[in-house]
């Protein structure tokens, strides 16, 4: 050993100290920096001189610089900072949501329902007075605008979820691109085990946070290393890295798998999901499978899944108010019209029902039905018998049914028509089929055979030519209001009563429904239009068949609409419906206040809008008859039946129902913010624990720094100690 070693043994202190107080500098510097993780010097002693004496030292050296980083406690910090995202965007959207049902009386829907029903009280103190019609139509104008405006503002909101969904995934693809670009650096960089590229890790877990914050992913790290010996907080430094969403690898290593916001089309525009890309440029939806962070909370507000018809969402929290707005809206207009049909008009007219396919002449004369195809036909047309239902003018039915077999690859529609005409000529019946409108149609009275009759129904066929013509009128109720209406006809009866200009009643009728009887005069619109002109049946009991409804009244369903009619009218005599539960006239649309069937088009009827003067306040032509103002007025008192989109029903009032929506939405609400507190308390917590073990500490720096600066003194006096010495021994005179 010599001076010379002793001199470099202290050089060596010199420069651990001064490349601890370079690592101790930094760490002051980037205090206030959020994305920068604390580092630390490992220092061990340099190699022995094994000699006689012992080991003798050659000084100190830094092995490593290291990033004081647990990723472990990271991976929760990350979990609990995705969470609070969540419910931070879900919070902020609800709360706006919120304001458009304000549970005060002075504002929004409800300040409009109320002075919906207000305006009909008072035309009830004033059945005649223009003026208070004219307030009763702006009321529901307004109260149908507001829907509807409300209803828009959610589909808007929707909307922007949707386009917001393309800005997440563009943002999520450059991270995830340079995340795969850092991955790259930092595999060059760590070539050997002691080297650490940890600017570089701090850049990828600033990427990893915004990411897993954006979409919930996971991100997995593999082989971490654990450096207890230099500090029992490090837990860093992988060996393979991936970041998987929705099951799919978008980073592997230093490979990038892009995402892609594409619009799947359908019949009402487009919504975009979220499909990962494969290598051959397919896609696979993943929009299911992210559940998590501010676009798990995009899907989960705008909805996952779509309706292909309506291009409506089928889940998601907006949908949910605009169904529940939809629900309330459409029994709102069907009560309201239930009651409006009670005022005694000398015409109704339902809203067009179904969309029956209309044949050509030729087609119908000519064309084998099996023939006609996809354009005309609604679906396959079989082989099979038609069962058709004659009955007897007083609404009996004739002992025997009329059976036709139909077999639509031979037999046009005409040929169906001149078959079921000759079983009627063969049983001396007075009834036809006729091709009208291009379409199957079946008549009485019409011929001079001995039997008349009061009406031919078709009560069976096994054809299935009713559906696949969409033979409306001829269709059971069940399946008309399942797909042709948007309301609910239910079981039971109504009264068509008629009146004189007096007022007085003259007569009325019973009309049946039971949409699954087997009788097709019960169970179908021909057959509620057969019972209204069944020509023998003694509404008055007086064995008198001159003074019934149906000799003053006539019903038919063509056009696809079913009509009713005073048959002169010249005459001062005027009929309306008076239901016992069935919701028949404001299902279909007779003599409607209001029109549309939702939300999306609640409004008052054109015709009353164009003319509030022709409002009815009354069901009899009496003077200062007010019946149909009061049961308006009163409608907000009593339980109206709600029809759930998944066939539940409630039966709550008016404003009650509105209020279980805007109680809903407070609700969800509450608990989102709820959750948020506890996101909040949670990250904090995590997030602290991080900070401690992490983040720059300047108290602790400054006692490392005030460490470091002794031992780089100390070690600079020793090497002073050693030039005097060495001087000493250069000034020896030999």
């Amino acid at each position: 050993m010599s001076l010379m070693s002793a001199l470099w043994t202290s050089y060596s202190g010199l420069q651990v100290s001064q490349l601890a107080t370079d690592i101790v500098s930094n760490n002051i510097a980037n205090a206030d920096n959020p994305t920068y993780t604390r580092q630390k010097v490992d220092i061990s002693s340099r190699f022995s001189l094994h000699t006689n004496p012992g080991d003798i030292g050659t000084g100190a050296k830094v092995d490593q610089v290291i990033r004081v980083h647990d990723e472990f406690v990271y991976s929760r910090y990350r979990d609990a900072a995705t969470n609070l995202e969540f419910y931070n965007y879900m919070t902020q959207t609800l709360k706006e949501v919120s304001q458009y049902f304000p549970d005060i009386d002075e504002a929004g829907l409800q300040r409009d329902l109320s002075n919906y029903f207000n305006a009909w009280q008072k035309l009830s103190a004033n059945p005649t007075e223009s003026s208070q019609k004219a307030i009763v139509a702006e009321a529901a104008k307004s109260l149908g605008l507001s829907l509807q405006q409300v209803r828009a503002n959610l589909s808007a909101m929707q909307k922007l979820e949707d386009q917001l969904i393309v800005s997440v995934v563009n943002e999520v693809n450059k991270l995830a691109k340079e995340i795969a670009g850092i991955n790259k650096k930092i595999r060059e960089v760590e070539v050997s085990d002691y080297a650490h590229a940890n600017q570089l890790r701090d850049e990828r877990d600033n990427l990893e946070l915004q990411i897993q914050k954006l979409t919930g992913a996971q991100i997995i790290k593999t082989g971490i290393q654990t450096m207890t010996k230099t500090d029992s907080n490090v837990a860093d430094y992988d060996e393979n890295y991936s970041i998987v969403l929705g099951g799919f690898s978008i980073v592997n290593d230093s490979s990038f798998h892009p995402i892609v916001a594409s619009a799947a089309k359908n019949a009402a525009g487009a919504q975009n999901a979220v499909y990962f890309q494969q290598r051959d440029l397919s896609l696979i939806d993943i929009s299911s499978d992210i559940t998590g962070g501010k676009l798990g909370a995009i899907l989960d507000l705008r909805g996952r899944s779509f309706n292909g018809e309506s291009g409506e969402a089928a889940d998601g929290v907006l949908q949910k108010y605009k169904d529940a707005l939809d629900v309330f809206s459409s029994g709102l207009i069907q009560a309201v019209n239930q009651i409006y049909a009670s005022s005694a008009v000398s015409t109704m007219a339902s809203d067009k029902i179904g969309d029956t396919a209309s044949l050509s002449a030729r087609e119908a004369k000519t064309i084998p039905i099996a023939d006609l195809g996809k354009g005309i036909l609604q679906s396959e047309v079989l082989a099979g018998d038609m069962t058709i239902v004659a009955y007897n003018r007083d609404g009996s039915r004739v002992q025997s049914d009329i059976v036709v077999h139909i077999d639509p690859k031979q037999m046009s529609l005409q040929q169906v028509a001149d078959a079921i005409n000759a079983e009627l000529n063969a049983r001396s019946l007075d009834g036809e089929a006729r091709i009208a409108g291009g379409q199957l149609t079946l008549l009485t009275g019409t011929t001079a055979n001995a039997t008349p009759l009061g009406a031919l129904l078709i009560a069976n066929d096994q054809s299935l030519i009713r559906g696949a013509l969409d033979m409306t009128g001829s269709k059971n109720l069940e399946i008309v209001d399942a797909s042709d209406i948007p309301f609910n006809v239910t079981d039971g009866s109504f009264m068509i009563g008629i009146y004189d200009g007096n007022g007085v009643q003259i007569a009325a009728r019973e009309i049946i429904i039971d949409k699954k009887s087997t009788n097709p005069l019960y169970s179908t619109l021909n057959g509620i239009a057969a019972q209204i002109n069944m020509p023998y049946v003694d509404d008055n009991k007086d064995n008198d068949m001159t003074n019934d409804a149906d000799n003053f009244i006539v019903a038919g369903f063509d056009g696809n609409r079913l009509h009713i009619d005073i048959k002169d009218q010249n005459s001062e005599l005027s009929f309306n419906i008076v239901d016992n539960g069935t919701g028949f006239a404001g299902a279909i649309g007779l003599n409607r206040f209001f029109s549309g069937s939702s939300a999306k088009d609640i409004d008052l009827n054109e015709a009353l809008k164009n003319d509030p003067s022709k409002i009815q306040s009354y069901d009899l032509p009496v003077v200062g008859n007010n019946n149909v103002a009061n049961a308006m007025q009163q409608l907000q008192y009593q339980q109206t039946t709600f029809f759930n989109a998944d066939g539940s029903i409630d039966r709550e009032t008016i404003m009650g129902r509105y209020k279980f929506i805007a109680v809903s939405l407070a609700e969800d609400a509450a608990t989102a913010i709820t959750s948020l507190d506890t996101a909040i308390a949670i990250e904090n917590s995590v997030g602290s624990q991080f900070d401690s073990i992490s983040k720059v500490n300047v108290d602790e720096e400054l006692a490392n720094l005030i460490r470091f600066q002794a031992g780089y003194s100390a070690n600079a006096r020793v090497i002073s100690s050693i030039q005097i010495m060495l001087d000493a021994l250069l000034g020896i005179k030999l």
